[in-house]
């Protein structure tokens, strides 16, 4: 992946508000590509894709 896809992925990821943005963003990229990216996120970027994704109540499980 060349910097500019990861750049444009990281951007995609950062603008998702909903699961369906994520899911659209997802198809576009191989599951390495998607984890590379999202590795060098912030904790606190990771935790709000992740909250999008799953909902918010899922850190209750």
């Amino acid at each position: 992946m060349d910097l500019e896809a990861a750049v444009k992925l990281k951007l995609a990821l950062l603008a998702a508000q909903t699961p369906a943005q994520l899911a659209a963003i997802i198809i576009d990229y191989t599951h390495e590509e998607m984890m590379l990216v999202f590795d060098e996120l912030e904790w606190e970027e990771q935790a709000r894709i992740k909250d999008i994704w799953y909902g918010v109540n899922y850190r209750l499980i």
